[in-house]
């Protein structure tokens, strides 16, 4: 049950220094973003709001000053660590929307599943409100009369009336949505879709009626099936962002090589970044712009500089330039927005996990939100040429994130090789497989078999034995990982190296959050269908799924031993035939491990992580219970309700 849910409504004092009056813009049209983002620019453009995820709070920069203004919590207290040496913020703000005209700020709340309301004369927090299971973005209708929720888990759109405070309707989408953007004439909502079926949907706003869902198409190996060539499926459409004065959205996101199998699978053939480009109003690809390995002239592409993980794309007024945010190799891309092809990389840019970017209604200055730097940096626009202004403006007070799990954080996001030796060529990072953390929901075909990409939510450090066939046992020994997947020259052996996989493994193990479940109730009791599929899982599941994290790894072994004894099962699930069957392997040590047995996998967060099966051969947790001996013989009733108790854990 979310901790935040049953907390009394609280009113709080600015923590920075004394706020600064903020009054409501007087006798002007009310302005309001078109594009749900983690940081937002005052209509009289004075003034930069941006969201704190690890410190649960918003600051106010001011833009004259570069300074802090202020930064207002939006919970009791200041994150901390628990008991258990757990980092888990009970808010993790993730997109703010202004409204200038009434003095108010909205904030998405994705681990409170609240969005917040402050008065911003005051910095008082004077409402939540109760949405859906992780809102990530939001954003008001063009004449400010709605606020627009898009919910990740719970794959919902709410509408908020902000007169009343209260969610007057909603819509179910395709699963996992995550950012939006309204059109030119704010008659419609854009909506991306994060993982499976990834895609755009379209929605009136007037009615909230789904107008249409476009796919963003797979991009297919070229001809020569060169594998430096960009391929794959598409994931992390974090952002939608419609061109000014061209009818365009504009999509970044990653493709993922699946059909390239290991050894040929390395750190430049595995995930490549890319923007889709539609036609906002029929919905169909434009176009798509491709990385072009120098070493291939004749291959097409829109930019040669390797980078990755992009993650929002901001426009100057005219629509001519285009500036792309890359989360991982921590840098900003500019593109003729006309032709599609790239004019210059800014590199470096001095913020880490770079979470949005926007530019002022000038043209002449972009802010890069560095999420994991707490910072923003400020970038000068001058005839579409753009480069770094001054140093970075802290958006904290004080960082509440201990220091070893911030500098972990860093090490998961970033794919910045200049900085830390665990990438090659600013290629690939922990995150641009753990998309948030957690899973991208693709097979690969490794060495040992094939694999589904596990979630690392809640973290692995309860969950016993780590990789299917349990060859490791600590997230410290994935040096060897970012070696071979990474192209990285990182090794355990070497102090200060395996000082950052302290670092790394920590906030593996204790900073990433287990996803907020949209089907269990707030008192966390169960429903009648729920019972009974609790009832039937004691039956027939519990012998090896059990204890707090549902998995009997370690069960005979608590110290992790991997010369002891490792509980390991067959199922019946092993891939024996076609071009990449399940081989045997050894873990970290040289110990063997059989090909056909596996490592019983946490069934904490089950909702959120489809496909299933080490090899992600089963769609559904209904396609996983037709298969498995213990409960094939179930009829379709027992089966539905054990799907719906497991999809409460």
């Amino acid at each position: 049950m979310n901790r935040f849910a049953l907390a009394l409504l609280f009113t709080l004092e600015g923590t920075a220094c004394k706020p600064n009056a903020h009054s409501p813009t007087q006798n002007a049209a009310p302005v309001f973003s078109t594009v749900s983002r983690s940081l937002a620019l005052s209509a009289d453009g004075r003034a930069l709001w941006v969201v704190n995820p690890e410190s649960d709070s918003i600051s106010q920069i001011d833009l004259a000053t570069r300074k802090l203004v202020r930064e207002i919590l939006l919970a009791p207290n200041r994150p901390a660590t628990d008991s258990k040496g757990r980092y888990d913020p009970a808010i993790r703000p993730r997109a703010i929307a202004l409204d200038d005209t009434r003095g108010k700020a909205y904030v998405a709340g994705q681990s409170a599943n609240h969005v917040f309301v402050i008065d911003l004369p005051s910095g008082a927090v004077e409402k939540s409100i109760a949405v859906g299971a992780e809102p990530t973005a939001l954003l008001f209708s063009a004449d400010g009369a709605t606020l627009f929720v898009i919910n990740h888990q719970s794959a919902t759109v709410q509408t908020i009336d902000p007169r009343t405070a209260s969610v007057i309707a909603t819509r179910t989408v395709n699963e996992h949505p995550w950012g939006a953007s309204l059109s030119s004439d704010g008659r419609l909502l854009f909506v991306t879709h994060l993982l499976l079926n990834p895609r755009v949907t379209v929605i009136d706003t007037s009615s909230l009626d789904v107008v249409r869902s476009t796919p963003l198409p797979d991009q297919p190996t070229e001809a020569t099936h060169n594998k430096l060539l960009p391929n794959g499926v598409v994931r992390g459409p974090y952002a939608v962002v419609p061109r000014p004065n061209s009818g365009e959205l504009w999509i970044p996101h990653l493709l993922l090589a699946v059909d390239t199998p290991e050894p040929a699978l390395d750190f430049q053939s595995t995930v490549f970044p890319t923007l889709t480009l539609l036609d906002a109003r029929a919905q169909t690809v434009t176009r798509r712009l491709l990385f072009r390995p120098e070493s291939i002239l004749t291959a097409p592409g829109a930019f040669t500089d390797s980078v990755s993980g992009p993650r929002d794309v901001a426009f100057t007024p005219d629509g001519k330039v285009a500036l792309v945010a890359l989360a991982q190799s921590e840098d900003v891309m500019v593109f003729d927005a006309t032709t599609g092809f790239e004019t210059q990389l800014v590199r470096p840019i001095p913020s880490s996990l770079l979470e949005g970017i926007t530019i002022d209604a000038a043209g002449t200055r972009a802010y890069v939100h560095g999420r994991g730097s707490h910072n923003i940096s400020v970038l000068t626009i001058t005839d579409g040429s753009v480069s770094v202004e001054g140093d970075p403006i802290d958006c904290l007070t004080l960082d509440p994130m201990p220091a070893d799990l911030r500098r972990g954080m860093r090490l998961f996001y970033s794919a910045n090789s200049s900085a830390f030796p665990i990438t090659t060529n600013f290629w690939i990072a922990c995150a641009s497989c753990h998309l948030e953390g957690q899973t991208d929901a693709v097979t690969w075909k490794f060495t040992q078999g094939p694999r589904d990409t596990p979630s690392n939510a809640g973290g692995p450090i309860n969950t016993g034995f780590l990789l299917r066939q349990a060859v490791r046992n600590d997230v410290v020994d994935y040096d060897e990982t970012i070696r071979t997947e990474q192209g990285g020259d990182f090794h355990r052996q070497i102090d200060a190296q395996r000082a950052d996989l302290k670092a790394l493994a920590d906030f593996t193990n204790y900073a990433i959050a287990f996803p907020q479940n949209p089907n269990r109730s707030l008192d966390g009791s169960l429903t009648p269908a729920q019972l009974r599929g609790q009832t039937l899982f004691a039956s027939r599941c519990a012998n090896c799924h059990g204890g707090d994290f549902f998995t009997d790894s370690a069960s005979t072994n608590p110290t992790l031993d991997l010369a002891g004894p490792v509980l390991l099962h067959d199922v019946g699930t092993c891939v024996t035939t076609g071009a990449f069957p399940d081989r045997a392997a050894q873990d970290i040590d040289g110990h063997p491990r059989n090909a056909c047995q596996f490592d019983t996998p946490t069934l904490r967060g089950i909702f959120a992580t489809a496909p299933y099966f080490h090899d992600g051969s089963a769609a559904t947790l209904n396609d996983v219970l037709a298969r498995l001996p213990t409960s094939s013989d179930l009829g379709a009733t027992d089966r539905a309700d054990l799907v719906a108790y497991l999809m409460t854990l």
